[in-house]
């Protein structure tokens, strides 16, 4: 039995988004799993690591929107009627061959789904890109993604350290005004699922299907000023976010 860290769900901005993931990345290295769920203060917009920024300027209905870039790779995400997650995890319990850990949260969340009446489909498919822009991940599914009626709505990314890794990925509840060409939970199933709801569907599964133990924490004032710290150093940044 592992006993893991459960943070609360909170409602962030961009740069607080990937500046707590960030510290989550850091804390997990010497600690137990930790596992955190946000949703999203406004409409934002996450850019992969890797992406050029002039994707996201050429954007009619995107340009405009707050924006980071983020820390995994992957394409863009437009956050807005989205649940987050983020699984930080030692090396030592998620072991060197990480891409496993993405199959096993998206059973954990399809199941969380189906107790809230929401079938949906593991892409188990060649990729799949039907946005010629290269700038939406939604618009790119890829095995393991899970769908409904061939629309995905669950998709996830990690980052590895030497230590430890963090996945993080985003549950589209509903289709924003934004990207239209997404439908999510909602509109596919009409289906309404609160945020705080689904979470804990999650960590329900979670504890079902890895017999782990979470236990509600919550930020320490110390990690509070170290997530302040990644904010200002890196995601709100222009070097970081402009940087290609």
């Amino acid at each position: 039995m592992i006993d893991c860290r459960l943070l609360p769900l909170e409602c962030n901005c961009g740069s607080q988004a990937m500046a707590s993931d960030e510290l989550v990345l850091e804390l997990v290295e010497q600690s137990s799993p930790t596992l955190r769920f946000y949703t999203w203060n406004e409409p934002t917009v996450s850019l992969g690591y890797f992406q050029p920024y002039s994707l996201l300027s050429r954007s009619t209905l995107l340009s405009g929107l707050p924006w980071v870039r983020r820390a995994t790779g992957g394409e863009a995400l437009v956050h807005h009627h989205e649940l987050t997650y983020a699984l930080g995890l030692p090396l030592e319990i998620a072991g060197q061959k990480t891409a496993h850990w993405q199959a096993k949260m998206h059973i954990v969340i399809q199941r969380a789904l189906v107790s809230m009446g929401v079938t949906t489909t593991a892409m188990n498919l060649l990729e799949l890109r039907s946005d010629p822009t290269r700038l939406l991940c939604f618009h790119h599914q890829t095995p393991q993604d899970l769908s409904i009626n061939g629309k995905k709505i669950v998709g996830s990314a990690q980052r590895k350290k030497k230590r430890s890794i963090i996945q993080h990925g985003g549950i589209l509840l509903a289709q924003s005004p934004f990207t239209p060409s997404l439908p999510g939970i909602f509109e596919l199933t009409n289906i309404s699922i609160l945020a705080d709801k689904l979470a804990d569907a999650v960590v329900r599964e979670l504890e079902i299907f890895l017999s782990w133990t979470f236990s509600p924490s919550v930020w320490t004032e110390q990690e509070k000023v170290r997530i302040s710290y990644h904010q200002q150093d890196r995601f709100n940044n222009p070097l970081w976010n402009l940087k290609r």
